[in-house]
This record gives C-alpha cells, sequence and structure tokens, in this order.
C-alpha cells in the first residue's frame, strides 16, 4: 500500500513538473533598425557598401555629385553680399534723413519712407543669410553617413541614380542588442509570466543557450499565427544571433555552452 502510494506520488509530481514546462519558437529580430534618406535631391557619385557589409558611425555611405550645389553656396554668398551692401546705403540714407528732420529741413514722411527701406534692406540680409546657410547645408548632406555602428540589411541606390529628397538609400541595424518575438499558445499563458527567466537558443547554434527575461506578452491573439506574441530582449554583443534566425525557448533550464 505505502509502495503504491509513492509511485502515484512520484508519477503526479513528474506530471506537474512536466505540465509547468512551456515550449516555444520564434524568432529574432531587429531592435534599432535605420533607415537612411536622402536630404538633398541629385545624381549618386559613389556608393560602395553592399549588404550584410559591417559599417562604423561617421562612416560614408553615399556621395550625391556636389557640383550644383557648391555653385549654389557661392551664388547665395554673392546675393549676401549684394544685400548686404543695399543695407549699407539704406542706413547711411536714414541717419543723414534723421539729422536733417531735427532740421526740419525733410518731411516726416520722406524720413519714414527712408526708415521703411532700412527695415527691407536689413530684413533682406537676414533672407540671404537663410538661403546661404540653407546651401551650405544642402552641400554637407551631398554626403550621407552613418550614424550608428552596425550592418548594411538594406540598400537601395546604385551609383549614376538620380534620387530625391527623402529617398530612402539604406537600412542600418545595431545588433548589440536584439528582440526575439516567441509565440504563445493560450494554454501557454498559465505558465509564462512579465519578468520570468526563460532559456533560448537558435536554430544555427542549439548548443550557445542563453538566459533571457520575459518583457511582454501580448494581451490578443495574432490574428496570422493565431499566437500570443512574448517580448524578449536579447544581449548580443558577441553577435552570435543575426536577425531574422529561428529560436527555440524553453522554461525548463539546461546546461550550455
Amino acid at each position: 500500500m505505502k509502495t503504491s502510494l509513492l509511485i502515484t506520488f512520484l508519477s503526479l509530481s513528474v506530471f506537474i513538473s512536466h505540465s509547468y514546462a512551456v515550449e516555444l519558437i520564434g524568432k529574432t529580430t531587429s531592435k534599432n533598425a535605420v533607415r537612411i534618406v536622402s536630404e538633398v535631391s541629385g545624381v549618386i557619385k559613389t556608393t560602395s557598401w553592399q549588404v550584410g557589409d559591417a559599417i562604423t558611425a561617421s562612416s560614408a555611405l553615399a556621395e550625391i555629385k556636389r557640383q550644383d550645389f557648391e555653385l549654389a553656396v557661392q551664388k547665395q554668398r554673392a546675393s549676401l553680399k549684394l544685400v548686404e551692401a543695399d543695407l549699407h546705403i539704406n542706413k547711411s540714407t536714414y541717419s543723414r534723413y534723421q539729422a536733417l528732420r531735427a532740421k526740419n529741413s525733410l518731411s516726416q514722411n520722406e524720413l519714414d519712407v527712408a526708415k521703411a527701406d532700412y527695415a527691407a534692406a536689413e530684413a533682406n540680409v537676414e533672407l540671404a543669410k537663410i538661403e546661404l546657410n540653407k546651401a551650405q547645408l544642402d552641400l554637407k548632406n551631398t554626403t550621407v553617413y552613418s550614424p550608428i555602428d552596425g550592418y548594411v540589411v538594406e540598400r537601395n541606390v546604385n551609383e549614376g541614380a538620380w534620387v530625391n529628397r527623402g529617398d530612402q538609400l539604406f537600412t542600418l541595424t545595431n545588433i548589440d542588442t536584439l528582440n526575439a518575438r516567441l509565440l504563445a499558445s493560450e494554454f501557454d499563458l498559465a505558465s509564462i509570466h512579465v519578468g520570468q527567466p526563460i532559456q533560448l537558443w537558435a536554430e544555427a547554434n542549439p548548443n550557445h543557450k542563453i538566459t533571457a527575461i520575459i518583457n511582454r506578452i501580448g494581451v490578443e491573439l495574432d490574428a496570422k499565427t493565431f499566437a500570443y506574441p512574448v517580448e524578449i530582449e536579447i544581449e548580443n554583443s558577441q553577435h552570435l544571433f543575426r536577425p531574422g534566425m529561428s529560436l527555440h525557448a524553453t522554461t525548463t533550464f539546461s546546461s550550455g555552452n
């Protein structure tokens, strides 16, 4: 009788233990994808980066032909000099008219006109400075730089192609940290919770197991997968995982390399 009860208890313990073990599958996704767009319109002069290339922050991704932009800067500098000269004349005239008006040698209307001309000349100088700054910024933006350390995951441009302002040139990503999106059934939800440790590994390298923490669990069934999304963040400084890798995860921990 005692032996029978012991066997029943052990069997029940094994059943309970396994009933709480959760096995999930999913994929890694980029956490910090950056879309690089052109800030100016023009013809691509050079671009040598390909999909999969590692890239460092401040590396030049592409260069747009500069000639027209250099001419635009020169033109705006010349325009600024013209309006500055006009401002100097109007300022001198207004000062002289003020002195004449003080002596009653000039009508108030003539002084008002001179004052308005002076104010308009000042405004023209400010506008010319804005146009010059814009031309200089456009010239600077003919070279497109990477804002991050990472990898090229998409290239949308070739040398000699015309691009418009706002056209996407590249997509970059940093994979030092990745997101993992796992799929849980409604029966799995009773055995997992936010903050719970979970062990993961990639199909490409099943011997390399890592432990991560569940960050979020979806509250609505995904219409495409018919599962609840489970979001996890993976520390990936050694770049052993790549975006798009198939993952397995379990709440039953085992030793791994």
